[in-house]
């Protein structure tokens, strides 16, 4: 059986893939890393990309049930962070440090 890597977080992550084709993971890391891992260890890992332009912190603990649990991924890739900075300096509508981390370990603690 296939072990799962899921890649989560935002643009970074996101880099344009395809919603409606999980065989198109973007321009980013989560392609150049399936076509390493996918070529050095054929068949043994099934790869998903479920970042989202644009997502914060709170975005991803909004889609925990269907884009993390439900995909029940042995290993994780998490990159998110630089909305919540952005947000915050230029519309204080972001979190501050205190707040990122105490979402994150929500998000983390959720999944453990």
């Amino acid at each position: 059986m296939s072990k799962v890597i899921l890649f989560q977080g935002d643009s970074i992550t996101d880099a344009q893939r395809n919603r409606e084709n999980n065989n198109f993971k973007g321009s980013g890391y989560a392609t150049l890393v399936t076509a390493n891992l996918g070529l050095k260890y054929p068949n043994e890992y099934k790869f998903y990309n479920r970042g989202i332009s644009g997502n914060r912190i709170t975005d991803l603990i909004a889609r925990i049930k269907c884009d993390f649990i439900n995909l029940q991924p042995d290993y994780l890739s998490i990159l998110i962070g630089i909305n919540d900075v952005w947000h915050e300096v230029a519309h204080q509508n972001g979190h501050t440090p205190e707040k990122f981390e105490m979402y994150y370990n929500i998000l983390i603690s959720e999944l453990l």
